[in-house]
């Protein structure tokens, strides 16, 4: 199945008959979190919940569900960070920064779609896809697109098992895919 058709029928089924109609995009939203706490403790981040009290460049939306005619069909996810201290964005899931691997939890109108993902990247497991050779692996990209449909809520969770205390670290996440705008005279 295509991803057009899988964003049609996930709409449809819940009685959305017009996505159809609507304008085609490819889009990438993201959210950060901030950790602020200086033990070298595990850590759970919550990501595109709350996103009203935050703005632009912290993240790319205004609210965490999305308006009439717009959905994502979600084809993967990256992840990075930076510190206080720079505003380079780096992987987040390498051994430089302390964190040995990451758990990745999705929820869709509190229906979780994505159950304890590890996307730890220098591990037994080794997923993801890496920008460069000298990079870590920050992208993931998933078998079945995951649809977020128009008008209702969804959030991600990503638990980090530390070695270090990572005060002052923000982390990125992102997710991206094939989507729809709305469009209220006729498809470009």
């Amino acid at each position: 199945m295509k991803v057009s058709q899988q964003i049609v029928g996930v709409n449809q089924r819940l009685g959305n008959t017009a996505v159809p109609d609507m304008q085609g995009t490819t889009r990438m939203i993201y959210d950060t979190a901030a950790i602020t706490s200086a033990t070298a403790t595990d850590q759970v981040l919550t990501f595109f919940s709350g996103v009203s009290s935050r703005t632009y460049p912290a993240t790319n939306l205004s609210s965490n569900r999305f308006e009439v005619g717009e959905s994502l069909a979600i084809q993967g996810f990256t992840w990075c960070f930076f510190t206080t201290a720079t505003t380079n964005l780096s992987n987040a899931l390498s051994p430089q920064t302390g964190v040995r691997g990451g758990i990745l939890n999705f929820y869709i109108g509190n229906q979780r779609v994505i159950k304890d993902l590890e996307i730890c990247t220098y591990s037994r497991f080794g997923i993801g896809e890496a920008i460069s050779e000298a990079s870590e692996a920050c992208v993931f990209r998933l078998e079945t697109p995951i649809v977020i449909p128009p008008q209702i809520e969804y959030y991600a969770t990503l638990r980090l098992s530390t070695s270090s205390a990572l005060n002052g670290f923000t982390f990125v996440l992102s997710a991206f895919g094939t989507g729809t705008l709305l469009n209220t005279k006729s498809s470009f």
